[in-house]
């Protein structure tokens, strides 16, 4: 189906007055709810005329153009806040460059800018724990949420990240980029009434615009969003991720001096160091399992403390200041730190306590409630551990490793553990280089990384995040409508019982063969005591005056009728069941449901999102 034909088909399409062209305000727009507020109405007002929306639903071209104006408005949006955070640490800590670049810093300052970021953020949980509990960052709301984010949730996680960053700890500002460049992407799509997947794709279009931006590098923007906020590589997303990217990036380099980091390599890479490569990779993958775990523990270590969870920010910083009395390094992302680790000759021991002091800081920054994320800190966490492995290697063996490559595949591997992002690592290794075969060592590594983590530990940070939750979402990939397709929505009604006092004869009588295909018993109390299958109910072999109690089947096997599809099928397969009942929480027939049915729907359900009718 075209894009022209999905326009005028779509179940949200607004009727129109032919005569004028205009949007119809007759019975159809009375039924809607009512607009409620002034704020309301004005957002109703901002919506695109309906010829335009239009357009744009059905023209791919006009649609790649509104991804690339979501990748320019991306672009800018993290300029700015770049500049918000250069501004913050000129006034908190006296240092214009990124603060964890600085060789030293006056101690009251590197310890009063946490403490003071903490108590803005612990302020900001008490300001904002009543409007904004849940707020879904990109991956999340391209599972569940269809691609729709809140805006007004997300200029509050914003706020809250560059509060964390700007104040030094050690957090990273990619996830406040892509949460507004996201935010700024779906409200855009939602008023121009795009189809779910296209919303989806453009909310990855806005994450892969603030990426690409970020780090100056448009591939690794594009697959960025190809990897993490879409899950799938698709020809119908590329026009509109790529042309965001781009966009993005000659934004960026036009607002900004600064063009991200360049690592020139020029040279080849022996087949020796792979077995050296191989195993800085099994490292990363083992220091970002930790690295998530500890988090994780951190968080719950403090959950089951007596501390208030609005403290809790305060008593991190605390602990990141008392660190930056030993190393400014550690503070903020570390943009200022990896420009000092990959431009100068450290020895080796301060390149491992500066590898355990980053690492402290930033799970204690996390786990004690700063808003943020763990992208740049892996990528410079990594590329240390390159070149503690690579002067190990040199003491050990006597040997002249690559350093500058294992300081790169290092960055990348760690950076793949943690995030989950293997081509995405390649691709940023490839622009900041210029090395098609350090690209290739880096895709090894990345590739050994991952398939460790997945092996030994499942998820990826956000994943991790999601399933400590009580989610079960493993990717963005759409699972929002296997959730809507509930047992409750696929069940069939029947009024129909039969009680487990009754005889095989009397049931007989009442349902012959063909008649269905399995009967709900109940007991004394009316509640549910098992299924009668019509195949046992007429077996020659059955005596008629045995009750139904003696051939019932599955009684301690059921459904909820809030359980999804995917639950559905995953019981029928457990208990070996065709058919099951549906009950409610007191135990009383809803009614019945079949797996042919469930997977038919699974079925048709999938193929709607694998191959659906585009533009």
């Amino acid at each position: 189906m075209s894009r022209r034909e999905t326009a005028f088909t779509s179940p949200e399409a607004v009727p129109v007055d032919r005569a004028s062209g205009t949007e119809a305000t007759g019975p159809l727009q009375s039924r809607r709810a009512p607009s409620k507020g002034r704020g309301r109405r004005l957002l109703r007002r901002l919506r695109a005329p309906f010829r335009i929306r239009t357009l744009i639903r059905r023209n791919e071209i006009a649609y790649t153009l509104v991804a690339a104006l979501i990748g320019v408005l991306a672009g800018a949006a993290v300029i700015g806040m770049q500049e918000v955070i250069h501004l913050l640490g000129l006034l908190v800590f006296g240092y214009a460059d990124p603060v964890s670049g600085a060789p030293q810093l006056d101690p009251l300052r590197a310890f009063a800018g946490p403490v003071l970021g903490g108590v803005l953020v612990g302020l900001s949980y008490l300001v904002g724990r009543r409007w904004f509990r849940r707020v879904a960052d990109p991956i999340e709301a391209n599972a569940v949420g269809g691609g729709k984010i809140p805006v007004p949730g997300s200029i509050y996680i914003t706020l809250q990240t560059i509060a964390s960053s700007g104040f030094g700890a050690s957090v990273g500002m990619e996830a406040a980029y892509t949460q507004a460049a996201s935010a700024l992407a779906s409200w855009s799509g939602q008023k121009l009434r795009l189809r779910r997947e296209d919303l989806r794709q453009l909310v990855a279009a806005g994450a892969g615009g603030a990426i690409a931006a970020a780090f100056d590098a448009p591939l690794t923007g594009a697959f960025y969003a190809f990897e993490l906020v879409l899950a799938a590589y698709s020809v119908a997303a590329l026009l509109p991720v790529l042309s965001a990217s781009i966009a993005a990036t000659v934004v960026a380099r036009l607002l900004s001096d600064t063009h991200g980091t360049s690592l020139v390599f020029a040279g080849d890479i022996p087949a020796r160091s792979y077995l050296l490569i191989a195993l800085l990779a099994i490292a990363a993958a083992l220091v970002g399992i930790f690295v998530m775990r500890s988090v994780a523990l951190m968080e719950r270590l403090l959950s089951k403390s007596h501390i208030p969870g609005w403290s809790q920010p305060i008593l991190g910083g605390i602990c990141v200041g008392a660190l930056a009395l030993v190393s400014p390094q550690v503070l903020s992302s570390g943009h200022g730190a990896m420009t000092l680790v990959m431009g100068s000759d450290l020895p080796l021991w301060p390149l491992i306590l500066l590898f355990l002091l980053k690492m402290t800081a930033s799970i204690i920054s996390l786990g004690a409630g700063f808003r943020g994320g763990l992208f740049f800190a892996s990528l410079l966490l990594g590329a240390i551990l390159g070149k503690v492995l690579a002067l190990l290697w040199m003491l050990g063996f006597g040997l002249q490793p690559p350093v500058e490559v294992l300081a790169v595949v290092g960055m990348c591997a760690l950076a793949t553990a943690v995030i989950g992002a293997p081509l995405t690592m390649s691709f940023l290794a490839l622009e900041m280089t210029q090395s098609l075969p350090l690209a290739l060592a880096v895709l090894v590594s990345a590739l050994l990384s991952t398939s460790i983590v997945r092996q030994f530990f499942g998820f990826s940070f956000s994943t991790w995040r999601f399933h400590l939750r009580g989610e079960t979402i493993r990717s963005a990939a759409d699972v929002g409508w296997m959730r809507d397709l509930t047992v409750g929505r696929m069940m069939r009604r029947s009024g129909h019982t039969l009680s487990t006092a009754a005889t095989i004869a009397e049931a007989r009588r009442r349902f012959p063969l063909g008649a269905t295909k399995a009967v709900p018993l109940l007991d004394e109390a009316d509640r549910y005591a098992g299924l009668c299958l019509m195949t046992d109910l007429h077996w020659d072999g059955q005596d008629p005056k045995a009750p139904l109690s003696s051939i019932a089947r599955f009684r301690s096997a059921w459904l909820r009728p809030e359980q999804t599809v995917q639950d559905a099928i995953g019981a029928f397969a457990k208990n070996e069941a065709d058919t099951l009942a549906v009950l409610d929480s007191e135990r009383q027939v809803l009614g019945i449901v079949n797996e042919h049915y469930c997977l038919r729907r699974y079925a048709e359900e999938t193929n709607k999102r694998l191959y659906p009718a585009r533009r």
